[in-house]
Parts: C-alpha cells; sequence; structure tokens
C-alpha cells in the first residue's frame, strides 16, 4: 500500500508540473543552445523597475517570444513585454504586436503601449524603421492610434503627454499637422503646449496650418504655451505678422528656460533696441542656463 501511495503522488506531481504553461518555464533554445528564461523573469523585473534585468530577459527571450507576451491572457505579462520592447535593439520587430495594444479598453495596457510606441519612435527614424522591415501601413497606424489618445479628453494626462511626445518624434512622417494645431488651441495648458512643440513646422505640408497656429498660440492666456509658440515661430526665422513679440514672451511669467534659450537667437539679430533690452534684462535676472546662453551673444 505504502508503495501504491508513492506511486500516486509521483504521479500527481507529474501531471501539474506537465500543466504549468511551457512559458514559464526555462527552456534550451534547441537552434542556438542558449537558456531561455520563463515569462515570470519578464514579469518580475517589470514589477521591481529593473530596467537592466528587464533587457537582458528581454534579449534571452528573443522577438519571437515575446510578440507571444504581447497577446498573452495574463495583463501582467502584456505589461512586462510593453516595457521590455524599447529596451533592446530587437526589439523595434514587436511594433505590429504593439500598435494594437494602442486600442486596448485596458487603461494601463493602453498607456504602456503609449509609452513603449514612443521610445520606439525616439530611437528610430523612417529609415531605420524601414530597415528592420517596419511598414508604412504600421508607421501609419501607430500615429493614427498616438493622435486618438492625444486627441481624448477622458484619456489619462499622462497618456495624452506621451503621446504628443511620439507625434514630436516622428513629425517628419506623421504628419498630423492640422489635429495638432487644433490641439494647441484647445484642453488642458499642458496639451496645448506639448502640440505646439509637436507641430511640424520643417515640414512643406501644412505649413501655413501650423504657422498659423503657432502665431495664434504666441497670444496664448498661460505664459508657457505662448513661449513655447514663440520658440518655435523662432525656429522658423521668419517674422510672422500678429505673432506676440519675441522680447514680451521671454519676459513671461514662470516661462521655461529652454523656450528663453530658443528664441534669444532671434532677438540677438533683430535692428530693434527694444529686442536688445530685453536680453539685457535676462542677463541680468534670467536663469543660470538662459545667462550661460547669452554669453554666447555678447
Amino acid at each position: 500500500m505504502k508503495a501504491i501511495r508513492i506511486l500516486v503522488t509521483g504521479l500527481a506531481a507529474l501531471t501539474i508540473t506537465s500543466a504549468a504553461p511551457a512559458a514559464e518555464r526555462s527552456t534550451i533554445n534547441r537552434r542556438t543552445g542558449l537558456y531561455e528564461p520563463p515569462l515570470t523573469e519578464l514579469r518580475k523585473a517589470s514589477e521591481r523597475g529593473d530596467r537592466a534585468e528587464l533587457a537582458r530577459t528581454a534579449s534571452r527571450l528573443g522577438p519571437n517570444r515575446l510578440a507571444k507576451a504581447l497577446t498573452d491572457s495574463d495583463r501582467r505579462t502584456v505589461l512586462a513585454a510593453l516595457d521590455a520592447a524599447p529596451l533592446f535593439a530587437e526589439g523595434v520587430l514587436l511594433f505590429d504586436g504593439i500598435v494594437p495594444l494602442l486600442g486596448s479598453t485596458d487603461d494601463d495596457i493602453r498607456e504602456r503601449a503609449v509609452r513603449s510606441t514612443v521610445a520606439l519612435l525616439h530611437e528610430h527614424d523612417r529609415t531605420s524603421l524601414a530597415e528592420w522591415e517596419v511598414s508604412n501601413e504600421t508607421v501609419g497606424a501607430a500615429c493614427q492610434a498616438l493622435l486618438r489618445v492625444a486627441g481624448k479628453d477622458s484619456e489619462k494626462l499622462s497618456a495624452r503627454l506621451a503621446a504628443l511626445q511620439g507625434l514630436a518624434d516622428a513629425a517628419t512622417y506623421c504628419g498630423a499637422t492640422t489635429p495638432l494645431a487644433e490641439l494647441a488651441g484647445k484642453g488642458p495648458a499642458e496639451i496645448r503646449r506639448a502640440a505646439v512643440l509637436a507641430l511640424p513646422i520643417e515640414s512643406q505640408v501644412g505649413s501655413q496650418v501650423a504657422q498659423n497656429a503657432l502665431v495664434a498660440a504666441s497670444k496664448d492666456a498661460d505664459s508657457k504655451v505662448a513661449a513655447a509658440a514663440g520658440a518655435r515661430l523662432c525656429r522658423t526665422r521668419t517674422q510672422a505678422a500678429n505673432a506676440t513679440p519675441l522680447r514680451q514672451l521671454v519676459l513671461g511669467a514662470d516661462v521655461f528656460a529652454e523656450d528663453v534659450v530658443d528664441m534669444l537667437p532671434c532677438l540677438a539679430a533683430s535692428k530693434d533696441p527694444a529686442d536688445h533690452k530685453a536680453i539685457d534684462q535676462l542677463a541680468a535676472s534670467g536663469s543660470p542656463a538662459v545667462k550661460a546662453a547669452i554669453k554666447n551673444f555678447k
């Protein structure tokens, strides 16, 4: 009887072990002979916020297993795969699996997908994406999905701002001038400023739309939004009619130093004494970053 009980116990343990998902067990890749960790290690690294371990685990798992992880029934696994995608070179191959998640009904998955997409767009330009054989259709779908997130009033502010950052990084090929121009004039100040910074001013397509939006934004009641518009107008090196004078924008309350620095070249090149007087005021009372930048024009 004792022997029978031992046999039954052993068979039960074997059954439980065999029933465990293959993804939860470490394996050896038959093709490469390399160790492949279980997805539990990916989840643990993600939940700890250990980016170095997450990158190492993702590299060992490879794009094929991570692509499957993006469709896993366990949302923790999906979130971990989204975190991992931008952290290793082949992560760009997961683009096709990430884009559908930009429309997920799960708020956390959707925002994590936005952040993963934004990180990949930041690391890869259109040429690089083409070299990795990411299709134009996939890139276009990503741009449209980011626009939907950015323009949705009910979306979390953090997700909307992240989406706008992605559109800014992909400005040369997302071609979202008109929707961004509309966002630059409505909604929270943070959204208006982010939309101003995302406008593709270097693109010939829709350039007049972008210019008009920047002129309007330079009159925004929020000084940070107005200064961002002024900084972008300065980059175009054109004298925009009806825009708020840059000398007024650089002296606005609570403006970001980076926007002031971006406007300095235009003020320094101006023949208007009032513009140079504004520079003198900034040299006396501006932030350390602004004062350091002004020295380059003296």
